[in-house]
């Protein structure tokens, strides 16, 4: 009797592992449901587009718009590099000066009552109302362009370091400064090591925002880019190339927060106490 019931209990084991490798398993419970939502959001499109919902003039269909993005190839590519020039060059001004500002507003009470008023005032202001002010500075071009971003992803850098670095425990600070570390050192050592979450965090909604800017930046100023390359087609009245190339901004913008998450979840594994911060 015993024989059985021991090759029964080890086939529904292995049955049971088996098992585990289809909707069983939470990561491709995820995956379907990811997939599941990009489908019914091009079941939902086709439909509008087919029954004259929306008149296929302004919503041309799903099949369409893949033709369009294929014969387009080149030139969606040409505007998806422009457009990354000026978000990298934007984040990576606003990354530097971020930490770095919030570093010091963060350790010292004098900074943060002499920047309160003026972030205040300028933290609402959006980055197209400053457009014309930016080209009296720096022309029509890259340089406007990422300064405006730069602007943009400040913000979310800047709070998020600030509150970073206000929330280390002082026992932490105090055991550097018996180890004999300096100022700098302890910044370095210390300070930025553990507001590591929260300006990982801050990084995270600056990637999305400062390609949201780009873009608008480039529709409204005509400076390239993908922007540039949505404002010709629609234009032209070219409305399936139109709307490739706002899906393939889409792409880019879920690709980069992608990428972004996995490197800082392998390199930031206590990432996880970091909360976004706007206050």
């Amino acid at each position: 009797m015993t024989g059985p019931i021991g090759s029964r209990s080890s086939s529904s084991s292995r049955t049971g592992s088996r098992s585990t490798g289809g909707l069983d398993n939470p990561a491709a419970r995820i995956m379907f449901r990811r997939v599941g939502g990009v489908v019914c959001a091009l079941l939902i499109w086709e439909l509008f587009s087919e029954t004259g919902v929306i008149n296929k003039s302004a919503l041309p269909t799903p099949q369409a718009t893949a033709v369009a993005f294929v014969h387009n190839l080149s030139g969606l590519g040409r505007g998806a590099l422009g457009t990354l020039d000026a978000w990298g060059l934007g984040l990576l001004a606003a990354s530097v000066f971020g930490v770095a500002i919030g570093v010091v507003v963060g350790r010292s009470r004098v900074a943060d009552s002499l920047t309160e008023t003026l972030v205040r005032m300028m933290r609402p202001l959006p980055s197209l109302a400053l457009i014309p002010i930016a080209i009296l500075i720096a022309g029509l071009g890259l340089k406007m362009t990422a300064g405006l971003v730069s602007f943009a992803a400040f913000w979310p850098i800047f709070i998020n370091t600030r509150v970073g670095v206000r929330q280390i425990d002082n026992l932490i600070l105090e055991t550097g400064r018996m180890l004999g570390m300096g100022r700098l050192e302890l910044i370095r050592k210390v300070v930025i090591p553990a507001a590591l979450p929260m300006i990982a965090t801050g990084v995270q909604v600056a990637i999305s925002l400062a390609l949201v800017v780009t873009v608008s930046v480039e529709l409204v100023g005509g400076t390239g880019g993908l922007g540039q390359f949505v404002l010709v087609a629609q234009q032209g009245g070219a409305t399936a190339t139109m709307y490739a190339g706002i899906i393939l901004g889409g792409m880019l913008g879920w690709a980069l927060s992608m990428g972004y998450s996995r490197i800082v979840d392998h390199w930031i594994p206590w990432r996880s106490r970091g909360q976004v911060t706007t206050s």
